[in-house]
């Protein structure tokens, strides 16, 4: 197996006009609550293989995820189709909202849809479906959750308290849940 090179958030931000920065996660992750890197290309680990010819040559590849596990297999399957030289970004996008690097943030256009991301999120770092995660969000609520109709502030406050009593201890959960509150106090 090849080794795998890899930079600290910090060590990457220094260097970062030497990447092509590789964001392998998915769209909800990437327009989520960790951000992502101006001009990162986003590109889902499940369609690597595939989109590959779209990566650009000229320069290193940056491999981005949001806890280094998911990027560090992109870089061995880039290596493995002969696309390089790959760097894995160490610890992903947890590191790089630790060190308070900058990043990207896709605000959510209402309420509804910040409700939805944070379902999304919660479905991820539980591993659930996002209909059960919905399930057990509207349970521990004792309201469903509004699909369209825009809820109120203390309506998303909720949630987002009951997504912390949900999650269990992922290590971006401080992180993610200021971001959610944060994109609350916007909108």
């Amino acid at each position: 197996m090849t080794e795998i090179s890899e930079l600290s958030a910090q060590q990457a931000a220094a260097r970062i006009a030497e990447f092509h920065a590789i964001d392998v996660r998915a769209l909800s992750e990437f327009e989520g609550p960790l951000g992502h890197l101006a001009g990162a290309r986003l590109i889902p680990l499940p369609e690597l293989a595939q989109r590959a010819s779209e990566i650009p040559r000229d320069r290193p590849l940056l491999l981005i995820c949001r806890s280094g596990v998911r990027s560090a297999k992109a870089c061995a399957q880039l290596v493995e189709l002969g696309v390089g030289p790959v760097v894995n970004l160490a610890g992903g996008m947890i590191a790089w909202r630790r060190a308070d690097l900058p990043v990207e943030r896709m605000l959510p256009a209402n309420r509804a849809a910040l409700v939805v991301s944070a379902t999304f999120w919660l479905a991820q770092v539980t591993g659930q479906p996002v209909d059960a995660t919905r399930a057990k969000l509207e349970a521990s609520v004792g309201a469903r959750l509004p699909a369209h109709a825009e809820p109120t502030y203390a309506d998303v406050a909720r949630v987002l308290d009951a997504i912390a009593q949900l999650a269990g201890a992922p290590p971006d959960l401080d992180l993610s849940l200021a971001a959610f509150r944060a994109a609350l106090d916007k909108l």
